[in-house]
């Protein structure tokens, strides 16, 4: 007894010092904790979080006690600190309590260090010290840190130090690990689970062991009761509430949204010198550096991509399952480059390592006959113009050097002779590859890697129908600077990215350059418009938005593709077996698939969800017509534009071509149409007797009273042949050989 009593004595004596004035000296405190992991999060567009990248620790500060609902605030000062708010750092009481315990006990039972102790010893001294003296400047430096600290800043700086299991540093980390809540949805029984963690973290764990959390509950709610911090109605609800833990989740088994995008991020965060010299540098920053990685994901577009997907290869999976054809979809908002959506696969998070390869941005596949604007664009550039003809034979050989085989290409309708935009719009691949020889294949290549394609291209001739492996990402890039009118922009895949401290460590600039002449441009556009009004793109077409796009298949149904834009996005998809390159056609899928399917059908779901989000619904920007020169050329090769006012489009159409030009046909809906306007035209332009370039474009405006636009007929007419002869070449079904 009379040891008890001088050992009480003692901790009197050196509080009693403290509380004095006989100060243990340390200077000005100064709060620089050191250096700690804080979990880096992710967010879309709008600022909503995706997800998080965290190491071991789990951590996440609160820039503010309010942060926390006084219901957390109460259980922690209740089972840690019940006089927190009262003294000034030392709890006298306290101590003495603890000091009698541990005596009786003859060994450490129970701890008398107040909140303010608590957080100095972690941050200012070595907890693993338990001597006399260590405990002694604890106190001092307690009362000192309440001296020039309010009680608000010293528990928010608490709440976010210190450990409460599974990972997780301070309470904001401890909410979303055990719970998956906020703090703002802890109930009264949670707020006092996470309170009685901060003692013993590993005993009181409920993943681990369940009754003892239980216990330790009750303990601090017990706590809660006597400091009138809740009802007696509120303790026994909460005595009696259901402990409901969010799943366990290992650091890296945690499920989010568009994952994909999320690995594109941290890929590129990862690798970029940038955010440091060396991987393990930029992985420190990435994993444990608190940053806020702000991207250009539009959550809901995501969703509705990946909705498209599922909704047009349902029964192929159905039917197939884990051997069924997948898909792959990039998402461009054209103003900013911004990448708004990505599909890199399926089953991310499955047991299958491989699925994690995303299949929108690595390794690359055939984009077949999508690869065929690039070289028109070259050929444009060079002078080619889109009204030249071309023999169009079903097949064709073509000397190849400087490969020893000559090369045999097929897809043609069998004879006569087309203009450049019927092959496009059909796709002929005979004419295409004759357009090749022309153009040089070290120039179709070239033109690619200047429009977006990074991939690495081989100057061969057969490049023009897309044997070449490129990604999904490179498509949707090159077709996005053709959107633009040759302007190309890098896609980007993050706005912002901000340090710990608020500053900004990233910020994305939006950097141009013009590429392709932009009448150039419109040329491309014009014709991929009508590939998908009236070619082999009509599966894509989008009611109220005019859209261009172009077809592309692998030989043999190996990949298929659409890339296509509005005057506000580019999409490009790939469709094709992830395991490589498997023939699309039956037993292997159900029918078979090529550009014009499934890839297409994929593109419309997708644009119109994106326009309809955008617009609601409204009919978007028309897409750029290529201008009529009436200068660049001899008087020799120039035509008066004929005067088709009033005419059926049919009249119309064999008018323009007799003149040696294009008709460009649109449609205007006019509700209150007589019988005499319905299917005449009511406008043109350029107007009758302009003198303009041969094989130029008229665009001639028919009245339609029909709510949903009419696509170009499927009839598709050549220029006169030299001898003045019209062909006509009706199509019911559009070849597909050479999409």
């Amino acid at each position: 007894m009379q040891r008890t009593l001088t050992a009480i004595a003692s901790v009197v004596a050196t509080i009693t010092l403290l509380a004095t004035g006989c100060s243990w000296q340390t200077g000005v405190l100064t709060v620089e904790p050191p250096p700690i992991a804080l979990s880096s999060f992710i967010y879309d567009k709008d600022g909503e979080q995706i997800t998080l990248f965290r190491g071991e620790q789990h951590r996440v500060n609160i820039e503010d006690l309010s942060e926390v609902p006084l219901l957390l605030q109460n259980a922690v000062v209740a089972i840690e600190d019940e006089r927190f708010w009262q003294h000034s750092g030392i709890d006298l009481r306290a101590i003495l309590r603890a000091s009698l315990s541990n005596l009786n006990q003859g060994g450490v039972s129970e701890g008398g260090s107040t909140i303010t102790q608590q957080y100095v010893g972690l941050v200012f001294l070595d907890r693993t010290d338990q001597s006399a003296s260590r405990k002694i400047e604890e106190l001092a430096l307690a009362r000192q840190f309440e001296d020039q600290y309010t009680k608000d800043f010293i528990l928010k700086e608490y709440l976010n130090l210190v450990y409460f299991g599974e990972g997780a540093y301070g309470v904001r980390a401890a909410a979303d690990e055990y719970f998956n809540k906020t703090l703002a949805e802890l109930t009264i029984s949670e707020a006092a689970i996470l309170a009685g963690l901060i003692q013993a973290p590993a005993t009181y764990n409920p993943y681990d062991n369940l009754d003892a959390a239980l216990l330790r509950r009750k303990q601090v709610l017990d706590r809660m009761l006597i400091n009138n911090y809740i009802s007696q109605k509120e303790y026994d609800q909460a005595r009696t509430e259901p402990v409901n833990l969010a799943p366990r989740v290992e650091v890296l088994a945690a499920t989010y949204d568009a994952p994909y995008f999320v690995e594109e991020v941290r890929q590129w965060i990862l690798s970029d010198p940038l955010f440091g010299e060396t991987r393990q540098e930029r992985a420190d920053l990435l994993f444990e550096g608190g940053l806020r990685i702000h991207t250009t994901l539009d959550r809901q577009l995501q969703r509705q991509t990946e909705a498209a997907v599922t909704n047009v290869l349902a029964e192929e999976v159905a039917s197939g399952g884990t051997s069924s054809p997948t898909a792959a979809v990039i998402v461009i908002e054209n103003d900013t480059g911004y990448v708004r959506a990505i599909v890199g696969g399926q089953d991310f998070f499955g047991d299958d390592p491989a699925a994690r390869f995303n299949l929108a941005t690595q390794g690359g596949r055939q984009a077949g006959s999508a690869f065929k604007p690039f070289v028109l664009a070259a050929a444009l550039e060079q002078g080619i113009q889109m009204g030249a003809q071309y023999p169009a034979p079903e097949e064709i050989v073509i000397e190849n050097p400087p490969l020893p085989d000559p090369w045999e290409v097929e897809g043609g309708p069998g004879g006569g002779t087309v203009s450049l935009a019927e092959a496009t719009i059909r796709s002929l691949n005979t004419v295409y590859a004759q357009l090749m020889e022309d153009v040089g294949a070290q120039n179709g290549v070239e033109m690619a890697t200047r429009l977006g394609v990074e991939s690495p291209l081989q100057p061969v001739l057969s490049a023009v129908l897309g044997t070449n492996d490129v990604t999904v990402l490179d498509m949707a890039t090159a077709f996005s600077t053709i959107a633009r009118r040759g302007i190309k922009v890098s896609p980007a895949f993050v706005s912002k990215i901000i340090g710990p401290g608020g500053e900004i460590i990233y910020e994305h600039s939006l950097e141009s350059e013009r590429v392709l002449d932009a009448r150039v441009a419109d040329q491309v556009t014009d014709v991929l418009r009508q590939a998908v009004a009236g070619g082999t793109g009509r599966r894509a077409q989008l009611p109220g938005h005019e859209a261009a796009g172009k077809t592309g298949t692998a030989e043999d149904f190996r990949d298929a593709t659409f890339s296509g834009f509005t005057s506000e996005y580019t999409t490009s998809v790939w469709v094709g077996f992830a395991q490589g390159q498997i023939e699309m056609e039956p037993p292997n899928t159900l029918i078979e698939v090529y550009g014009g399917t499934y890839p297409a059908l994929i593109w419309q779901g997708v644009m119109s969800a994106a326009h309809d989000e955008t617009t609601g619904g409204a009919t978007t920007r028309a897409l750029p017509r290529p201008p009529v020169t009436t200068t660049t050329v001899p008087e020799t090769q120039q035509t008066a534009v004929p005067d088709v006012i009033g005419m059926t489009e049919a009249a119309a159409r064999e008018r323009v071509l007799e003149s040696r030009l294009v008709p460009n046909v649109e449609y205007f809906y006019d509700a209150e149409a007589t019988d005499n306007q319905v299917g005449r035209v009511r406008a043109q332009a350029p107007e009758g007797d302009e003198i303009v370039d041969a094989t130029g474009w008229v665009t001639i405006l028919i009245t339609t009273d029909q709510q949903i636009l009419p696509s170009l007929p499927e009839t598709i007419y050549s220029f006169p042949t030299q001898s003045g002869s019209q062909t006509e070449t009706p199509q019911t079904e559009i070849p597909q050989t050479g999409n």
